[in-house]
Formats: structure tokens, C-alpha cells, sequence
């Protein structure tokens, strides 16, 4: 595989979201009941929202000669803000090389501390990289109730 990591750009946004909703309507069955799955797709139709989720945070991209396999990114404050990976590459190291790009990219800026509110399907990937669960918690989006981990790394 020839995979390239690259920053995000507003022309990567309709991919993005498409990759997002595509992957969340794959996998989340497997853990999640269909209302919250069709909730949590749902944001990738918000274009407005999801163009500021992407393109406000530094978002890293990995593609290949079949376009973009995965994204995430991270905000000025160490709030990993995702991690998807198109649902044909799960499980091939994507979101390990972008998580790599993420803490790289923390370590040049100084963070110090990185957070995240990571679903059952991202905790793993947190977890691997030295991330630790400190609670969790319950949100509400559109009338549905998700559980979340929250997570945290520090270094110093």
C-alpha cells in the first residue's frame, strides 16, 4: 500500500463526510441499535457543521491511489476530534498512521495533554496508543442516548 498522509482542505469535505457516513452506517450496527446509528450518520448530512468539524481542527487525511481511506484531527487544546476509516480499510493500519500524524503533530505543538470522547469502536485505538479511560458518559443527539469513553494522555 502507498498510503500518503496529508492536511485536510475545504475541497476534501463532501469525501469526508461521505467516507463518515458510509463507514458509521457499516460498522455501527455491529455495537450500536439503528436509531443511534442513523443519529450518529446523520451529522455527515450536516454540511455546514461537519465543514467546521473538519476544517477547524487540524485534520490529517490518508489516501492512496483509490482516494481518501481515513481521517483525524485535533484542535489547538488536544481534543482529538476523530478517527474514521473508510469501512473497506478498517483494520489495515490507517488509523494507527493517522493517530501516529495526530500525536506527532501534538508533540511540535507542546500539548501536553490530549483528550478525546471516543465511541466502542475508537476506544480501542486511543487505548493502543497510551490513552486511558478516566470516565464515561452518557450524550444525547437528537433525542438518543450514546455512551461515550472519555480519554485522556498526558506527557510531558
Amino acid at each position: 500500500m502507498n498510503i500518503k498522509i496529508r492536511l485536510a482542505e475545504a475541497s476534501d469535505v463532501l469525501e469526508l463526510a461521505k467516507l463518515y457516513e458510509t463507514t458509521v452506517l457499516e460498522i455501527a450496527p455491529k455495537k450500536y441499535n439503528p436509531e443511534q446509528t442513523q443519529i450518529w450518520a446523520s451529522f455527515a448530512r450536516d454540511i455546514s457543521n461537519f465543514q467546521e468539524f473538519i476544517l477547524k481542527a487540524t485534520t490529517f487525511v490518508a489516501t492512496d491511489e483509490t482516494g481518501i481511506l481515513g481521517f483525524a484531527g485535533i484542535t489547538d487544546n488536544g481534543r482529538v476530534t476523530a478517527t474514521y476509516v473508510r469501512s473497506d480499510h478498517i483494520r489495515q493500519g490507517i488509523g494507527s498512521l493517522l493517530m501516529e500524524s495526530v500525536l506527532e503533530y501534538a508533540y511540535h505543538q507542546k500539548m501536553t495533554h490530549l483528550y478525546a470522547e471516543a465511541s466502542e469502536f475508537s476506544l480501542g485505538l486511543f487505548q493502543k496508543f497510551g490513552f486511558f479511560i478516566y470516565d464515561t458518559e452518557i450524550v444525547e443527539r437528537q433525542g438518543v442516548e450514546f455512551k461515550r469513553y472519555l480519554v485522556e494522555l498526558m506527557w510531558h
